[in-house]
């Protein structure tokens, strides 16, 4: 009876073992932080790229000592931004080199396009810490701003740019005045020092990373980490396997057989 008995617990570890890494659950062995070359220390929802299941952002060469640049994405499968710095509460600082290059080619052609940075999972969200907010209007409109705006024409491009040299913040009134105009937002230097746009915009940015609520509770409090079923539902894996987000019958079949085989 004592064999049986271990023979239908070891049958019951091993497929056990088979559904977690069959729904996701193997994220065993993940280390509490990393660090990322000279860049210090970063923890979770960040991992190195080698380790994709342990994070939801992914960094690029930190163990590589012959890669100057370590990259990140912010998204997956997105854009390489070079990763330049670790800030307290999920913040870093990136920059944006093709954004760097096209500000010092062409300013009006970089403003021809609205930059922004905007998350696209469920999971967490992030955006640019420091950042300018310009007004892109067409040319034709002729715009009358007040004394403290500042405009750069682009009458090549057919607009211009303005701009709040007070930075008012939740300035209403200038988006009810600029409501025909196109809204940028960019990053800026800390500390502008003149009105001329390329003065103060930049591509090095302060980025900050927010976890979703359900996230947040589940890393935080529950010490687990939280990612997407196959059909893009919300799950904590915390090491416990539960079979609640298992929508495949076959699974219950199987558990539930396992049960009834444990208490035999």
């Amino acid at each position: 009876m004592a064999i049986v008995y271990l023979f239908n617990f070891l049958l019951f570890y091993h497929l056990l073992l088979i559904l977690c890494a069959g729904y996701g659950y193997g994220h065993q062995g993940c280390p509490h932080s990393f660090t990322c070359g000279n860049l210090g220390s970063f923890h979770y929802p960040f991992t190195k790229a080698e380790q994709p299941d342990c994070g939801l952002i992914p960094i690029h060469g930190c163990d590589n000592p012959l890669s100057i640049q370590k990259l990140i994405q912010l998204e997956k499968n997105g854009k390489y931004f070079v990763l330049t710095g670790n800030i307290q509460q999920d913040g870093i600082s990136i920059s944006d080199e093709d954004l760097h290059r096209r500000l010092q080619n062409n300013i009006c052609d970089t403003l021809n396009n609205s930059y922004s940075l905007q998350s696209h999972s469920p999971l967490y969200s992030y955006y640019i810490k420091y950042n300018v907010t310009l007004f892109r209007c067409k040319h034709d409109l002729n715009m009358k701003p007040p004394p403290h705006y500042f405009n750069h024409s682009c009458t090549q491009y057919g607009y211009d740019i303005y701009y709040d040299s007070l930075s008012l913040p939740k300035n209403d009134e200038a988006h009810k005045l600029f409501s025909s105009c196109s809204v940028l937002q960019l990053s800026k230097k800390d500390k502008p020092d003149t009105t001329d746009i390329l003065s103060f915009l930049s591509a090095q940015m302060t980025v900050q990373v927010v976890l979703s609520k359900d996230c947040d509770e589940c890393y935080n409090l529950r010490e687990g980490q939280c990612s997407l079923d196959r059909d893009h539902q919300f799950y904590c894996h915390t090491g416990t396997v539960t079979f609640k987000n298992a929508r495949d019958p076959f699974t219950f079949i199987i558990a539930e057989s396992l049960m009834s085989s444990s208490l035999m």
